[in-house]
């Protein structure tokens, strides 16, 4: 009957093949099932299966004919699979996607290398069977050294005999395979990180923990530890331990024909807080690589970063005053961007404010809008650092835009003349004599503003905020860091004083024209508010208000000027002021009707870009794995200053989505910043909005292409070309 049956099952399989066949080509074996030795221990061998989707593994088909007369091999350990009523076997196991098997072993001889032998069966989906397979590895085998637990010198040992105990703990003590879990992945071509996870209450010895590759061609670099704690071990003395997780990285040195697998031999030893040692342990894990590069781009591509990653590496190299003169640097090109701009008319307005004020007093009073700016910036990076906290966008919540958009449009009706803000009298008596007579205590009032526009206004995030934020997270080291932001936000301030500096030259005498300018400023300000509201209003209706602002202000400021004794060639000039005017709000109201939203391109059509929205990490590990193509994943939020640009000039041109074709491309909205949007953001060391990474088309992060802040066009399709 036995041979009837499975007669009949190739008949079936056969029949079946020819006809899916010509529906779906049919996987080779060894792509449907791919083995590895995933790890080799002291005393099991465990054997991992990648099952493609729409495969499937039997179990009663696992068989392991190992007759080696020195390694004893035990009864596997096959974990339960999923019930299915099969058309051949009747009612079975399978197993979908991934399955290991612990295959227990002895090896008293202490043979290095045995072979390993094993036979397996799968089918597809579709009703097409594969013959049943047997494969053959040569496993090389750790050698124990000498069992800690069975060593005694003069009656004081470290560990144990067997037949003794430790305070009677010994019957609780986890197996060593329980205590210390060990894992080991590639993060690229040229790095590993492995991941040691410790029992509660156990500990893992530093200088217990050597690496090395059993591949010939591959060679380890220095294990790189994070921080360890101190200990007076009962057993070793002071030594540096870990407990909990760790993650050691390690640099790989790499020949061209070394291939794309690592036989990966881990030894370490360890200790339950207090009690018994654990003997020193042997592990070999089988580790897939990525494909090697030409010799000649090897070295060069080891070394590539990120632009974030290089400053970051930087800080902790670089001598302190280079760095702190490197980020000022930095703060001179970002006062070129978006992120300083809205600060000029707040500024502006604020010196304005004081009426006829003298050079040195509107200096001053931008020194400490700057001072304050900056405190706001180094403090917000400190924390981000420190906690993963980010202030700045904790402050982009409605109830916060709408009140600062408040304060503004306050601001703008003192410009007008219809109030004169100041506090009272009282206060400003006490505040007179603090502030060496200061008019209503004005240097407190602008020093709170530039504190407040650096965490609302501009939270923009740029590579070198970001290398900073990122050095401040990995080091815990807030003085470098924090000087190399404080330093950063000085550059960014350098337009503010030379507005300070010269308000007193260019500022008009109180009376007729005072009133005009501050009308001006008054105009400007109400834009900052509309500038606000559009974080958490429709990008139409933003539209129209610029649109109906531009109307009303081309009839409100010229009539101003007559009102206040502005004559001959200049009243021409404001004539002309309220043609363009006119002209520029029309037009973007019509752009509003339209649907748009830019106000520098009110009327231009713009084709957006489609992107597949993502919300959770597990929902972006999922889409990545179902595709084989390279993935863009982008960091947006409405109130991002850079996004929104990156947005309008950048992904909207014909140029950039052409060239991202190649890609799959992602969307993460972190605007609500809630739960989910930080643990995405937490899991990708993303400080803040704009980041742009890249994934490979096989699933990994490519660091040296992924980037904080703004490209244009061209710059990101150079960009494009470039990632791996």
């Amino acid at each position: 009957m036995k041979k009837i049956h499975l007669y009949t099952l190739l008949l079936l399989t056969l029949f079946n093949s020819t006809l899916w066949a010509q529906e779906e080509e049919l996987l080779e074996v060894d792509q449907a099932f791919a083995p590895e030795i995933s790890e080799v221990g002291l005393d099991t061998i465990k054997l991992r299966f990648k099952i493609a989707d729409k495969y499937y593994l039997y179990k009663h088909a696992f068989k392991f004919p190992n007759q080696a007369a020195l390694v004893k091999f035990s009864e596997a350990i096959i974990p339960d699979g999923e019930k299915k009523e099969d058309e051949f076997f009747g009612e079975v196991e399978t197993y979908h996607h991934e399955i290991e098997i612990t295959v227990p072993y002895e090896n008293p001889q202490g043979l290095k290398t045995t072979e390993f032998k094993y036979k397996y069966q799968g089918c597809a989906e579709a009703g097409v069977c594969y013959p049943p397979q047997t494969k053959t590895a040569q496993i090389t085998l750790p050698v124990a050294q000498d069992s800690l637990l069975h060593t005694t010198t003069s009656g004081s040992g470290l560990g144990l005999n067997s037949n003794d105990g430790w305070n009677g703990q010994a019957d609780s003590v986890l197996p060593e395979e329980q205590a210390f879990k060990v894992e080991s992945i590639a993060m690229d071509a040229q790095t590993l990180s492995t991941r040691f996870t410790m029992s509660n209450n156990v500990y893992l010895y530093k200088d217990k923990v050597k690496m090395t590759s059993l591949t010939p061609g591959i060679s380890l670099n220095e294990l790189n530890f994070p921080q360890a704690k101190n200990k007076n071990d009962p057993h070793f003395g002071d030594v540096e331990v870990f407990f909990n997780q760790i993650e050691v990285a390690v640099a790989l040195n790499r020949e061209a024909d070394s291939g794309n697998k690592l036989e990966l031999q881990v030894e370490f030893q360890g200790c339950v807080d207090e009690g018994i040692c654990y003997p020193p342990v042997v592990r070999i894990i089988s580790i897939d690589l990525p494909n090697v590069l030409a010799k000649d781009q090897t070295a060069t591509d080891a070394k590539k970063l990120s632009e974030q990653d290089q400053i970051q590496k930087d800080l902790g190299e670089k001598a302190w005053w280079k760095t702190i003169l490197r980020f000022f640097g930095f703060g001179l090109l970002l006062a070129l961007t978006p992120c300083i701009f809205p600060m000029i008319p707040i500024l502006s307005g604020l010196i304005i404010g004081q009426g006829q004020i003298s050079r040195s007093r509107a200096f001053m009073l931008s020194l400490i809008y700057v001072l304050a700016m900056a405190l706001a910036y180094t403090a917000a990076g400190v924390i981000a650092g420190l906690l993963g906290a980010n202030i700045q966008a904790a402050l982009q919540k409605p109830a916060v835009i709408i009140a600062f958009s408040a304060v503004f449009i306050a601001l703008a009706m003192s410009m007008f003349g219809y109030y004169e803000l100041q506090l009272p009298a009282s206060w400003q008596s006490k505040l007179s004599k603090i502030s060496n007579n200061q008019k209503s205590g004005s240097y407190i009032g602008v020093g709170i503003m530039g504190f407040l526009s650096a965490i609302i206004v501009g939270p923009c995030v740029a590579p070198p905020l970001a290398g900073a934020v990122l050095y401040i997270s990995n080091t815990g080291d807030p003085v470098v860091g924090g000087f190399a932001l404080f330093a950063m936000s000085m550059g960014m301030g350098v337009p503010l004083l030379l507005i300070g500096a010269s308000a007193g030259q260019w500022m008009p005498q109180s009376g007729g024209w005072m009133n005009v300018v501050k009308a001006f400023f008054g105009i400007a300000l109400i834009g900052m508010a509309i500038w606000f509201l559009s974080r958490i209003i429709p990008g139409p209706m933003s539209l129209a208000l610029y649109g109906i602002l531009a109307l009303l202000s081309s009839i409100f400021w010229y009539r101003y000027a007559l009102k206040n004794g502005v004559k001959g060639k200049m009243i021409a000039l404001f004539l002309l002021f309220k043609v363009a005017l006119i002209g520029i709000g029309i037009v973007e109201i019509m752009g509003a009707i339209r649907g748009n939203s830019d106000p520098l391109h009110p009327l231009q059509e713009k084709t957006e870009l489609e992107f597949q929205q993502v919300k959770s990490y597990d929902e972006l590990m999922e889409i990545i794995a179902q595709t084989d193509k390279k993935v863009l994943l982008d960091f947006y939020a409405d109130w991002c200053v850079e996004c929104l640009r990156m947005e309008g000039s950048t992904y909207s041109q014909a140029l950039v989505q052409k060239e991202l074709e190649n890609f799959l491309v992602l969307k993460a909205d972190v605007t609500a910043q809630d739960d989910l949007d930080k643990e995405l953001m937490r899991k990708f060391k993303v400080i803040g909005p704009p980041a742009t990474l890249f994934f490979s088309a096989e699933g990994k992060l490519v660091n040296s292409s992924s980037f904080f802040g703004f490209k244009n066009a061209e710059e990101f399709v150079t960009h494009l070309k470039n990632v791996e």
